[in-house]
């Protein structure tokens, strides 16, 4: 593996020197997932660039309890892991109010503790002397913290805290459009913002970009919530461990793909600010083309079947009868929410297509005289902020009388659609929940 900056590509996993840093490092089965991908990078890198040894000094930010800080732990004087540990954060990898037994507690393989510290800190505000670290990273953490002044402010912090010729390695979310895909707490950079972004700050670049991707099938782009358009009614159906393991490299948001990018960022030497050089992106622009096409061709002649609650808070509903036993044990869910189901958010292409909602309503006499109503929701890919409602009706159930009931729109290129249902008169129960697409 070429110690230089790059991007994602299934063929990494069949490259000796990352598949040792897998199994032997990371103590992992090697899988196509861009996390491992990224955490693997990181190792290899630092272990390249001779930083992983036992006089160095380490800054982990964002870290949580991620794998990836043990392994490089058992290699270093010390590492210092830093994030915004919090016992109600939503993040469960830094969910607690004393971070140093945390991750101690939650060792995956023996460390010795004297090499590992955890501190609750801001990546934007590193509370470390000048010159403190002879290397830092952070693995898909950046994308999450701000926007524009709070990610060069990041930067300078890490520049400041590095000793001179001090390195920090970072993966990112990278999109090959030139738009920028802006998500609450969640960026997703195309290459004329990173360009920019490291310009303006005191970094260089070690090396110049690989966009090079490799010309297979596992490179092909599919929304990250694939199994969320093939749902089965439960989590024992035969398919669905498969499911889970299909390739998490190269992902689809809306007709956008991304994948994670490796950046080498050096406090002093690499390329001049402005002389950011990058190769092979015509040609991996010529694959994701390829495979975009044939994921179009997919939605346009499938049935798709949607996870019905994928939306729900924890992917629950308590008007689905099977769901009960959650909500009885669940004391503190709030019963304002009248939403019945909600799925996830689905780039359809474009073209008509005809929405069903199928279930059975519960033989109760509180059933009768219920009104559910169906909505088509989108937003721009772009902007998933700004959700319009496409179309609406109205169920009227009756206890025990299974429904059936559709919607067609007209699908947009630029937009992501989701399906929900509310209850706006009576109440239900309702069992055999099915949501699904067509064609039309």
């Amino acid at each position: 593996m070429e110690l230089r900056s790059k991007i994602c590509d299934a063929a990494d996993w069949f490259d000796p020197e990352l598949l040792t840093v897998i199994q032997q490092h990371l103590q992992e089965v090697p899988r196509f997932h861009r996390k491992q991908w990224e955490f693997a990078m990181i190792f290899l890198m630092l272990q390249k660039l001779g930083l992983l040894n036992n006089r160095n000094i380490g800054l982990s930010m964002g870290g949580g309890k991620e794998l990836l800080l043990y392994a490089i732990a058992r290699q270093v004087n010390k590492l210092i892991v830093t994030d915004l540990y919090d016992p109600s954060t939503e993040w469960d990898c830094a969910r607690t109010g004393d971070p140093d037994e945390f991750i101690k507690m939650n060792k995956p393989f023996p460390v010795d503790d004297s090499h590992l510290q955890a501190l609750r800190m801001d990546m934007r505000q590193l509370e470390f002397k000048d010159e403190t670290f002879d290397f830092c990273y952070s693995s898909c953490a950046i994308e999450h913290i701000g926007s524009d002044t709070d990610f060069r402010q990041h930067l300078q912090e890490a520049y400041r805290v590095l000793k001179p010729g001090g390195i920090y390695i970072l993966t990112t979310e990278f999109q090959f459009d030139d738009q920028l895909i802006r998500d609450t707490h969640n960026y997703v950079f195309p290459l004329p913002y990173l360009k920019n972004l490291i310009h303006e700050s005191s970094f260089k670049v070690y090396n110049d970009i690989s966009l090079d991707l490799s010309a297979h099938k596992m490179n092909y782009p599919l929304p990250g919530n694939f199994m969320k358009l093939s749902y089965f009614g439960n989590d024992q159906h035969f398919t669905v461990p498969f499911l889970r393991e299909y390739p998490h490299i190269l992902l689809l948001r809306g007709k956008y793909p991304f994948t994670s990018i490796l950046l080498i960022l050096q406090k002093e030497g690499g390329q001049k600010n402005g002389e950011i050089k990058t190769t092979g992106l015509d040609n991996t622009q010529k694959i994701l083309a390829q495979g975009i096409q044939e994921y179009r061709q997919l939605l346009s002649s499938s049935l798709l079947s949607f996870h019905p609650f994928s939306a729900n808070q924890n992917e629950k509903s308590r008007y689905y009868a099977d769901h009960a036993e959650f909500f009885q044990a669940d004391t503190a869910y709030s019963t304002d929410d009248h939403t019945v189901f909600h799925t996830d958010y689905f780039w359809l292409g474009t073209g008509r297509r005809k929405f069903t909602v199928q279930f059975t309503p519960e033989l109760t006499d509180s059933t009768d005289g219920s009104q559910v109503e169906i909505r088509i929701h989108r937003f721009p890919t772009l902007a998933s902020s700004t959700v319009d409602c496409q179309t609406t009706g109205i169920i009227e159930v009756t206890s025990g009388m299974p429904v059936s009931y559709s919607l067609e729109i007209e699908t947009d290129d630029n937009y992501c659609y989701a399906i929900l249902g509310k209850l706006v008169k009576g109440n239900l129960q309702l069992r055999h929940m099915q949501v699904f697409s067509s064609p039309n």
